[in-house]
């Protein structure tokens, strides 16, 4: 088939599209946004399409007008397409003379002319017309595909699958916000079609089975578009058309119609599905070298709007990042304005750019979580790496010992280790083990069965550092908060082996084991004040008892259950006083006692039992 026949049957799907949308009520106003160079998929926009019509080659706004417009031409094809045959007229026709808007864009402000030129197609092969065959935004490789003016909506964005783009520099690549766990690193994209961005994420190595689409705009996206719409408004509104009190009750949002063009049929090239909350996450970030220029007067002194806005520091510039949260922030702005003064400061309608968008992208994976009850059988070993000026203190730690043996089995960048607490270098903790979470970010491998987590508890037990685990297993997220939110609730109990100034006698052990409730005021420990507020805490002991050491008449196993965050150490030794009561002055010492040792014996917290 002739190209010129396909490149109209594309515009015929979007013409019919456009004319079952309320009955083809919105065709005049296609109509005048093609007389703008506003692109096709837009103008499923300002119909207010929400269907799969996104996802299919997008014809040049041209050849829509042709589309809709009732030629003889348009029925021949029409005509044509139903037989089946190739019509001699269509085939000889190429677009080369008299196309109904081949005008040159209109002027754009100096920033954007000021930038190096970044076109989708050049303005000589638009007033050409050379007829070309779109690419679709599934499954082909990018081409040259001619689109003519960059839309004025969209700046490109939604004409980006079809068309070429320029390289990202890599100072604005810099510059960009980081994923959750700053996962993943930005890279340049110059092609927007599916199969090129299908390309980049299967080159990350990631298994999933869902993936998701978060989207950033260039700011001046909101701008741009409202401002079509009050044009729209000022010609249409007599006719029943775009009278909504917000822009969004009528048209499609940008990121909505970018997601019905690329995410569904990125995933279904990728094998996975399609998910707003998927594992697999592919972040576009649509640049605009001018957007900040164009926003910039929505934040001089309140911008007109009712109430405080906001006043630029003497000498600060304004800087809107074209992200997320800056069209977030400028809808937001733009829709406090007064309709007056918006329209002294933004063209209406908005000019075609002399440039289009440029596009990074960034694939992450949600982060994937590990839990268990982690035992530490020998002193001396840390929990998480300790480095005093530069030198290592111990061989190892927890977090290394249990990442060594779990990490590779994700092939993740890196992660992040959460505790119910911790226990100092010198003091062991045993029983069922210590809860914990292994955050484990921008993992590329698929979760593991559970005999996998089985070998890897053997692997710790076998190596002997003194680290081994319990109950390891794959956790959803939610088991974070039932980590932190039993640190204040949870209580613990330990074994301390101290040392009194006088030796023990009978009176003292029915003392400590009749002891109950005991109420501590315990002001900041010494060893700790360079880390931790000057405060007192109150903490309490529920029960203790206690074990004379045959042999050793100074010496006791003391045995206590206590709340959490009680310094027991402070509580045998006093420390200088800042902990009252003490254990000495419970038993009617005078001088304080010391402790030897320190033992936890048990985290009494409901978190994954055997």
């Amino acid at each position: 088939m002739h190209r010129s026949v396909l490149t109209m049957q594309q515009a015929l799907l979007y013409f019919q599209a456009l004319k079952s949308q309320n009955q083809g009520k919105y065709l005049p106003a296609v109509h005048e946004l093609l007389s703008l160079h506003v692109c096709a998929r837009c103008c499923l926009r300002f119909a207010g399409i929400r269907d799969k019509t996104y996802s299919s080659p997008s014809p040049a706004s041209h050849v829509l007008l042709a589309a809709i417009t009732d030629t003889p031409h348009q029925r021949c094809l029409i005509s044509a397409k139903a037989s089946g045959a190739e019509p001699q007229d269509a085939a000889n026709h190429t677009f080369a003379t008299n196309p109904p808007i081949a005008q040159q864009p209109s002027p754009v402000p100096c920033s954007a002319q000021s930038a190096e030129p970044i076109q989708l197609a050049t303005d000589a092969d638009h007033r050409h017309h050379s007829p070309t065959t779109a690419t679709h935004a599934t499954n082909q490789a990018p081409t040259n595909v001619v689109h003519g003016v960059v839309c004025p909506a969209c700046l490109g964005a939604l004409q980006a699958p079809e068309g070429c783009l320029q390289a990202v520099p890599s100072a604005v690549l810099a510059g960009l916000p980081e994923a959750e766990g700053n996962a993943g690193s930005w890279q340049t994209c110059t092609s927007g079609s599916v199969a090129s961005l299908s390309q980049h994420v299967s080159q990350e190595g990631h298994v999933a089975t869902n993936t998701a689409l978060d989207i950033t705009l260039p700011a001046a996206c909101i701008t741009r578009q409202l401002s079509i719409w009050y044009h729209l408004q000022t010609k249409f509104s007599g006719q029943g058309l775009y009278t909504s009190a917000h822009m969004f009750q009528e048209v499609v949002d940008l990121k909505e119609a970018l997601r019905l063009t690329v995410a569904t049929p990125l995933a279904h090239l990728m094998g996975v599905q399609a998910e707003r909350e998927g594992d697999l996450r592919v972040m576009l970030a649509y640049l605009h070298p001018s957007s900040s220029a164009e926003t910039d007067f929505l934040f001089i002194h309140g911008g007109g709007a009712k109430g405080r806005g906001y006043k630029r520091k003497r000498g600060q510039p304004k800087v809107i990042y074209a992200g997320r949260s800056a069209s977030e922030t400028v809808m937001q702005q733009a829709t406090r304005l007064n309709r007056s003064f918006f329209l002294q400061h933004c063209p209406c309608p908005a000019a075609a750019p002399a440039i289009g968008i440029q596009l990074a992208y960034r694939v992450w994976r949600k982060p994937l979580y590990v839990a268990g009850r982690y035992l530490k059988l020998l002193r001396g070993v840390a929990q998480s790496p300790w480095i005093i000026d530069g030198q290592r203190k111990g061989v190892s730690s927890v977090e290394e010992r249990i990442a060594d043996a779990v990490l590779p089995a994700f092939q993740a960048d890196r992660h992040k280790f959460m505790s119910a607490g911790r226990e100092d270098f010198d003091v062991r903790m045993l029983g069922s083990g210590r809860p914990f979470v292994l955050e484990i970010i921008n993992a590329r491998a698929a979760v593991p069965p559970q005999g996998a987590f089985d070998a890897m508890q053997l692997t710790l037990e076998k190596e002997d550092h003194g680290v081994q685990v319990q109950a390891l297993q794959p956790v959803p997220r939610s088991i974070c908060s039932l980590l932190k939110a039993g640190e204040a609730e949870k209580q613990k109990s330990y074994t301390a082996i101290c040392q009194l100034p006088t030796a023990v006698t009978p009176e003292m052990t029915e003392i400590i084991d009749s002891t109950k409730n005991l109420e501590l005021d315990q002001q900041t420990p010494v060893r700790v004040s360079h880390r931790r507020a000057d405060l007192v805490r109150h903490r309490t002991v529920y029960a203790m008892s206690c074990e004379l050491v045959p042999g050793s008449p100074r010496h006791l196993v003391l045995r206590l259950r206590t709340q959490a965050g009680t310094y027991i150490k402070e509580f045998v030794h006093s420390d200088e006083g800042r902990t009252q009561p003490h254990l000495a002055s419970l038993l009617g010492l005078s001088t304080s006692a010391a402790i030897l040792q320190l033992d936890v014996n048990q985290i009494h917290i409901d978190f994954l039992q055997q």
